[in-house]
């Protein structure tokens, strides 16, 4: 695991002698997001079923409901007296191809709420005045969600050339996010060349996401930068994601990042000729899906510049983070995703995972045939 300590400079009293506090995130073993080993630059060899392997004939929007059920929280166990600790996890929020049927907050010894920090980024936030040698606090938020595959039959004639983008649109998808430099002059410049002689948003976009997986090689490790993947043309697909967004950004597409479970994708937007905006996804790993959705996947978290209050910065993709003064606690940080039965003659289906409490990294789980071939 990879732990970064540091010292807040403050000290507590009434628990013998002065300690000083102490904070900690903790990441999986691969990348300071969480995402684990990311596994997504392997193709997909899709039944048709489950996972699409081409869009549907005739119909349009969010597609093929299926039921979930989510656990995901904190576990601490006190290893001597401490106080004021918080600890958070990211939870998944409402969007259109995922509805939050219903979601309890189940807790033990401790204060729990979900807050949600921007537009797309929530939390699971753990509060636990005290805790004693032995003590254990836990704060679990249990969901039944409904996902959908997402086909609109996306078109470039639907969108005007010139497009005019709403406010708070530009504001959040428009800069530089930690780890994808966007105004970079590298990336500027190769933008220009993948897009030279296209004039549309949506050529330049589709060029870009045709782009990355010709010319990134896939590799999977910890994340490193859009300009550490520009220099050495190597990433997986959180490196991927990152250089279309820094690419549509670049030329004045609104983009951002989409977390899920082991892997990342990208979405880019466009005010259709009635005036009705769209996230539209693009799928530079694993899929390479232009401007659909063909697989039911857990949204944990969509955009890559969230603040945090506590820490003070901004992040690309949320963390498990815990902190508090005295003794620090055992923790873990768990997650289970579980596919539930449409029909009970009807098979669950892949999509099972299981985040490993200590390196954070999100598992298969089950032995649903197709699990062998697809990504998860």
């Amino acid at each position: 695991m990879d732990r970064r300590a540091f010292l807040l400079g403050a000290t507590m009293t009434g628990m013998g002698s002065a300690v000083l506090p102490w904070g900690e995130w903790f990441s999986g073993s691969a990348s300071h997001s969480q995402l684990g080993l990311v596994h997504g630059i392997i193709p997909v060899v899709g039944d048709g079923k489950w996972i699409w392997t081409k869009p549907p004939e005739t119909e349009r929007g969010y597609l093929e409901p299926r039921s979930f059920q989510l656990d995901i929280g904190i576990e601490l166990e006190g290893t001597g007296n401490s106080a004021d600790v918080i600890a958070t996890t990211p939870v998944p929020v409402e969007h259109p191809e995922q509805k939050v049927e219903k979601v309890d907050i189940e807790t033990d010894g401790c204060e729990a709420t979900i807050r949600e920090l921007a537009p797309g980024a929530g939390q699971l936030l753990l509060n636990a005045p005290v805790m004693s040698p032995g003590q254990k606090v836990r704060a679990i938020a249990h969901y039944t969600l409904t996902l959908f595959k997402q086909y609109h039959g996306y078109e470039r004639d639907q969108f005007p050339a010139t497009q005019n983008y709403p406010g708070d649109v530009k504001k959040g998808a428009l800069k530089d996010s930690p780890g994808i430099q966007t105004s970079l002059s590298m990336v500027k410049k190769l933008a220009d060349e993948i897009a030279e002689g296209k004039t549309h948003p949506w050529d330049k976009a589709k060029a870009f996401a045709d782009w990355i997986p010709h010319n990134i090689r896939p590799q999977i490790g910890r994340y490193t930068s859009v300009e550490t993947a520009i220099k050495k043309k190597v990433g997986d697909c959180e490196e991927m994601s990152a250089l279309f967004v820094a690419f549509c950004r670049s030329v004045g597409i609104p983009a951002r990042l989409v977390w899920v479970p082991h892997h990342n994708w990208s979405e880019f937007y466009m005010t259709d000729t009635g005036g009705k905006g769209h996230w539209i996804p693009a799928h530079t790993a694993c899929y390479h899906w232009f401007g659909w959705t063909g697989a039911h996947e857990l949204v944990i978290q969509k955009g890559d510049r969230v603040k945090v209050p506590e820490q003070n910065k901004n992040f690309r993709l949320l963390e498990d983070w815990l902190h508090g003064t005295g003794r620090r606690p055992k923790a873990k940080f768990i997650a289970e995703l579980t596919p539930i039965a449409g029909k009970e003659s009807e098979g669950v289906g892949p999509g099972a995972r299981k985040k490993d409490p200590v390196t954070g990294e999100w598992k298969l789980q089950g032995t649903y045939t197709i699990n062998r071939d697809v990504r998860q």
